[in-house]
């Protein structure tokens, strides 16, 4: 039998995901202005803020599986956005590593695509976005737990 706090996450589950999906996944996913999917850009970004990473390890990251990664990579590596290289102690693993045309892209792209941060810029107040920004730090702490 499901606890009481159990529950009540389901139902703001339940409530929140429509919001969410609307409100701030599909905006955000519009900026990308069919430049790249929201996949590639994770993608991007997780090496980014990792630097040189296995492939199992991006898989990880990216929560999918690694067949999937591999694809990514592979369309990244047809426009020179990363690249393969060998492990020096393990010749059998491979580290992925962003470009420098990977790292000026993304730089152009965030100046030119701020269309999402001027959103919530304008609908929310200041207070308010303290508040989603505290939220979101929350389940970046609490959503590693869940298997």
């Amino acid at each position: 039998m499901m606890g009481k706090k159990s529950e009540k996450f389901v139902q703001n589950l339940l409530k929140v995901m429509p919001g969410w999906h609307s409100k701030l996944v599909r905006p955000f996913k519009d900026t990308l202005n069919r430049e790249m999917s929201l996949e590639t850009y994770y993608c991007l970004q997780t090496l980014r803020m990792n630097g040189t990473m296995s492939m199992t390890q991006l898989a990880e990251q990216l929560k999918v599986p690694k067949q999937q990664a591999t694809k990514l990579i592979d369309a990244l590596c047809s426009h020179q956005f990363v690249e393969r290289a060998h492990n020096e102690k393990d010749r059998r693993s491979i580290q992925i590593r962003l470009t420098p045309k990977a790292v000026s892209y993304l730089d152009e792209y965030h100046l030119k695509n701020t269309a999402f941060i001027h959103m919530l810029e304008e609908q929310l107040t200041g207070e308010e976005l303290n508040q989603l920004n505290s939220a979101m730090e929350l389940l970046s702490q609490i959503l590693p737990k869940l298997k």
